[in-house]
């Protein structure tokens, strides 16, 4: 099956979130602007803090994107940005084909055709894969 940023997020009841990107690679319509460009330089660059999104940003963004190739996307409330243990939601992707989709279920309400595409879940004790500064 074909999964996009943008199937994941409509099939999400989330809150308006910031976003942090890391090492991220993904293909835009054209007109999205050389923003893009920066932003996967500045997020894929050791020893740079990842950029933050805004909310506005992120949709458009989203909205853009034709292909998420490579990357984490972690959602926070504002005032929570870069504690990963607040973070509301994370999407990790590789190669645009392996997905892990991590949710505080606290925060984040989950449609049917979300658990259709990924399944029940499988509990986890940290929000990401990666690894992420203390």
């Amino acid at each position: 099956m074909d999964v996009e940023l943008d199937d994941i997020l409509e099939s999400l009841y989330l809150p308006e979130l910031h976003w942090t990107a890391e090492d991220i690679f993904v293909n835009v319509s054209p007109g999205f602007g050389s923003g893009i460009r920066e932003l996967e330089q500045v997020s894929g660059t050791p020893g740079l803090p990842n950029p933050v999104l805004d909310h506005a940003t992120f949709t458009r963004l989203v909205a853009a994107t034709v292909q998420f190739i490579q990357g984490e996307f972690i959602g926070f409330e504002e005032a929570d940005v870069g504690q990963l243990d607040k973070a509301v939601i994370v999407i990790d992707v590789v190669d645009g084909a392996w997905w892990t989709v991590i949710l505080d279920l606290d925060r984040v309400g989950v449609q049917d055709r979300f658990t259709s595409t990924f399944g029940e879940g499988t509990p986890a004790t940290a929000m990401s894969r990666r690894p992420h500064d203390a």
